[in-house]
């Protein structure tokens, strides 16, 4: 398997769990900019997770499930947090826990990988750039 088909895993991996993670608050949310500040950040990332999956469909490749065991364990740890407070404020904490381990996966397998194709390390830094947007946005409901 290629650095371009392992690196295109791994960010299709983090994107796929950073539209879940969305998901899982976006109900919980409650002021109308934050709840569109979600809205638009699930879009981006449905957006590179097509671009992801056309790029790993050219390479004839399957996409990479994320962790079952670090999904759950997300999951769960999400929603125990969000029984207790479910305030904008802890919803934006959990969503910048979210990107700044995005960003830090994905920079590690960028730099692993680091024979992908130009064209395959500019996705993945596309996926880096939108965590630390996201994560920039986010700061203000802290």
């Amino acid at each position: 398997m290629t650095d371009n088909v392992k690196l295109l895993k791994e960010c299709d991996a983090g994107v796929k769990m950073g539209i879940n993670g969305i998901a899982q608050v976006k109900d919980k949310a409650s002021g109308e900019n934050f709840v569109n500040l979600l809205d638009d950040y699930e879009k981006q990332h449905e957006k590179l997770y097509e671009i992801i999956n056309r790029k790993l469909s050219e390479c004839d490749e399957h996409k990479k499930d994320p962790n079952a065991w670090g999904e759950a364990s997300a999951w769960a740890s999400t929603n125990i947090k969000m029984m207790f407070n479910s305030e904008d404020e802890k919803i934006a904490d959990l969503m910048i826990d979210g990107c700044n381990m995005g960003i830090k996966s994905v920079s590690k397998y960028m730099n692993k990988y680091n024979e992908a194709s130009k064209e395959v390390m500019d996705i993945a830094n596309d996926v880096v750039v939108l965590e630390q947007h996201f994560m920039n946005e986010l700061r203000q409901y802290l």
